[in-house]
């Protein structure tokens, strides 16, 4: 019996929410953050190493810290969540979550309106529209077109 190779998927919601995170709270305009997302990853993103890649020239201190120390082998998740650049606002960014040597999980900041996600963990996919339901599925083109690497280099 063969296996069928497991297919990516990817969604994509606005960061930009008019909600608040807790209940009874104001329902102000509010961004979320990669910490947001990660910490939504529940014990799912805890094994995961991560590497980031920003597309912008001149990145907030924090963010180019954030790509030094994750350059070589990748960064912890809860190592990643101690560093100050997941709480910020970034414009267009990749974070890449391995298990081992495989790509499991992209999360894609793109232009700081929209989170892209792309996996093909079912649960991964369930949860970000469980918790954004205005979360709709892309095409691979769709994809294609937030991706700054091909028309930026990497810094």
């Amino acid at each position: 019996m063969t296996e069928t190779p497991t297919t990516m998927q990817m969604l994509t919601f606005a960061a930009w929410r008019d909600d608040a995170l807790c209940t009874g709270g104001p329902a102000d305009r509010r961004y979320v953050t990669l910490a947001e997302l990660l910490v939504g990853l529940g014990s799912y993103g805890l094994g995961l190493t991560w590497k980031a890649r920003m597309f912008d020239e001149q990145p907030h201190p924090a963010f180019r810290r954030m790509l030094e120390a994750s350059a070589a082998t990748g960064i912890p998740t809860l190592q990643l969540l101690a560093m100050d650049a997941p709480h910020l606002q970034a414009i267009d960014g990749d974070f890449e979550g391995y298990a081992g040597n495989e790509l499991v999980l992209t999360l894609r900041e793109f232009d700081s309106s929209s989170w892209d996600v792309r996996t093909a963990d079912a649960w991964v996919l369930s949860e970000i529209q469980r918790r954004y339901p205005d979360a709709r599925p892309m095409t691979p083109d769709e994809w294609d077109c937030t991706n700054r690497s091909s028309k930026d280099p990497a810094t």
